[in-house]
């Protein structure tokens, strides 16, 4: 009876040994898959990262801080042309107030539009042809 018992004994540790070393294998296993699929998600991210930073440079206009600063000259002559003349228009008489608002309109939108074309038009310092000539000369 007795051997009975050690046989059985050691076929049950057996047993338990062997499900300790499979399942010890299986979080291994699972491990190393997960840590696999982390580095395959992350250089995953990084490509697509690199795309979309190179895809960004390729669809810029011109630089961001031309584009800022055109876009500050943009509100601060719309904010001139509405206040100013606006107040013009107030202060001065009906008739030749609206005389007056007419004529400084007029000539403040053409100093204005010749301002933007000397610095973003087509021949400005800050043209489109320009910047893009520039990149493909530093290319």
């Amino acid at each position: 009876m007795h051997v009975i018992f050690t046989k059985h004994f050691s076929i049950h540790s057996y047993n338990l040994q062997l499900s300790d070393i499979m399942s010890t294998m299986k979080k291994k296993k699972s491990e190393s898959v997960r840590e696999s699929r982390h580095e395959a998600f992350d250089s995953m991210l990084l490509r697509v990262s690199k795309r979309r930073k190179e895809s960004i440079e390729k669809s810029m206009l011109r630089p961001l801080s031309q584009e800022v600063l055109r876009c500050i000259f943009i509100v601060f002559v719309m904010l001139l042309d509405t206040f100013v003349l606006l107040q013009i228009l107030l202060d001065v008489p009906r008739l030749f107030g609206f005389i007056l608002f007419a004529i400084i309109l007029i000539v403040a939108l053409y100093v204005e539009i010749r301002i933007y074309g000397s610095i973003w038009g087509k021949n400005g310092c800050w043209s489109l042809d320009q910047y893009r000539n520039s990149k493909k000369g530093n290319k």
